[in-house]
């Protein structure tokens, strides 16, 4: 078999396994999957296996025998990986023997003294690395159940022989370059194992059987039938697509500016107020503390989303709430509510969220001072102040 007529056979494969890839499946509680992909860790989706078949050489000379006498034993044990469904490495050895012919005697014939050539047999090593391709899952898309997967692939790595004999005292050996391609194809046993079928043409340098006379490589097939078992992770999941939250954080840019403004005007309330308390223009009556009466209106402080801490404009708003509403009618009882919005949060949340913020401003209350009387309260999570605005909702209310 020519490396022409091998790749033939793996693209009459590859044909195959597409028309059969969405009909041969073990059950049907499994998704095709399309990518992209979640990204796998580094021991995720790794496999080990093994295998054991037959090698069969391609010489130059090796057809003058019947190709029965070429059949050799041959193991396989690889560990590998798959990084996407599609995309696999693999790392193994291949082995045992390798059998065929040369006309002239070398130290690989069965019979070194012939002077006709002979029979020949030597140890065969192969140690290759392979990148593989699961077509099965790059066209079909990826099944976790799917009972048949084929992953053609190419390899290369160090391939070295040995005579089984020692030859002048020792054992004659020979290192070269081997490039292989081969078809791996899965049988799901079950979610773990694996039945394989590896069959592959390796090519390597024509000396490989001692005989350096020609300029054409050699060849050895190999078909193996064995095990591959699946450590966990042993699936792949579908990259989630990323929420697009620019809507969201258009939103909170536009409260948080409507809050600045708030909190400005606030500001600038307070210190027109502050300015009037220093004087008094033309017999206008200015507020004094203790000496004004003023008849005290529900008092509202409002929060951010999430937020209990207070401005310094909040704090200075309590504070001249206390000493005009409050100072002035110390025999009233003032009731202080909190609240967050139940639109947003969970139950628990909004319960130590509207705790916090009532528990803020009565800090402030009780630094200005006084002896008043309060009655407090946390309703947590509500729509009571709003339906329909849930902003206003994050609040403490004084009336």
């Amino acid at each position: 078999m020519t490396m022409k007529k091998f790749f033939l056979t793996v693209a009459i494969c590859a044909v195959a396994a597409a028309s059969v890839n969405a009909q041969v499946v073990k059950g049907a509680e499994a998704q095709t999957l399309r990518g992209p992909y979640e990204t796998n860790r580094l021991f995720d989706n790794v496999f080990i296996g093994a295998a054991g078949g037959v090698n069969y050489y391609q010489g130059e000379n090796d057809h003058s025998i019947e190709w029965t006498k070429r059949l050799a034993p041959a193991v396989q044990g690889y560990i590998g990986k798959w990084i996407t469904p599609s995309v696999g490495i693999r790392l193994g050895y291949y082995g045992i023997q390798a059998k065929g012919f040369n006309k002239v005697t070398n130290v690989y014939c069965e019979d070194p003294m012939s002077l006709t050539g002979g029979n020949q047999k030597f140890n065969q090593n192969y140690v290759r690395g392979d990148l593989m391709w699961n077509i099965s899952n790059a066209i079909g898309g990826y099944r976790a159940d799917r009972f048949i997967d084929f992953a053609p692939y190419l390899g290369a790595g160090v391939m070295w022989n040995r005579t089984n004999k020692k030859i002048g005292g020792k054992y004659h050996r020979d290192v070269e370059l081997g490039v292989t391609a081969g078809m791996y194809t899965m049988f799901r046993l079950g979610k773990a194992l694996d039945l394989t079928l590896d069959i592959n043409q390796s090519v390597v340098n024509q000396r490989y059987d001692g005989d350096s006379r020609h300029h054409k490589p050699e060849y050895i097939a190999s078909a193996a039938l064995g095990l591959a078992y699946q450590f966990k992770n042993r699936e792949f999941s579908r990259a989630h697509a990323p929420v697009d939250v620019t809507p969201y954080n258009n939103k909170i840019k536009d409260l948080n500016k409507l809050l600045e403004d708030a909190n400005a005007l606030n500001k600038k309330l307070q210190s027109d107020l502050d300015a009037e308390k220093a004087k008094k223009k033309g017999g206008e009556t200015v507020y004094v503390p203790g000496e004004t009466k003023v008849v005290p209106s529900p008092f509202a402080v409002y929060f951010p989303l999430g937020k209990s801490t207070l401005t310094d404009a909040q704090k200075n708003s309590i504070k001249y709430f206390v000493e005009t509403a409050m100072a002035t009618n110390k025999d009233r009882t003032f009731e202080i509510v909190g609240a967050a919005d139940s639109a947003t949060g969970s139950a628990k949340t909004n319960e130590k969220l509207g705790q916090a913020r009532l528990d803020a401003v009565l800090n402030v209350i009780k630094a200005c001072g006084g002896n008043y009387k309060i009655a407090d309260k946390n309703l947590g999570g509500t729509m009571e102040f709003s339906q329909t605005d849930k902003t206003l909702n994050r609040v403490v209310v004084i009336k």
